[in-house]
């Protein structure tokens, strides 16, 4: 497993290219840890309004995740149940699933 830094992942997040990315991070509401599969570059339901922030400002990056199904149980296998927008934070990220390779994530 191949260590980063959190301004490595995030870079990495932004030049995806649109394909999926698994992250783990914890939560900053809660501390609990979170894993989804997402990806950015999506225009889908876009309506051109906007965000109210911005999310670099509170170090945050804006992902589509894609909704498993918990009737799967642990397979974690992605589902029709939809996609919604979410909001990553950089500093909580420890580890990135992308391009086939996994990597731990480190304080910067």
């Amino acid at each position: 497993m191949t260590q980063i830094t959190q301004t490595e992942a995030a870079r990495m997040i932004r030049n995806s290219g649109g394909k999926l990315f698994s992250v783990t991070f914890t939560k900053r509401s809660t501390g609990s840890r979170r894993r989804m599969t997402a990806r950015v570059g999506v225009r889908k339901g876009v309506s051109g309004g906007g965000q109210r922030f911005n999310p670099a400002d509170h170090h945050l990056l804006t992902v589509h995740e894609f909704v498993t199904d918990p009737a799967r149980g642990d397979r974690g296998q992605l589902s029709n149940m939809g996609t919604q927008w979410r909001s990553v934070p950089i500093d909580g990220i420890t580890e990135l699933r992308c391009g086939g390779q996994i990597f731990q994530v480190k304080d910067a």
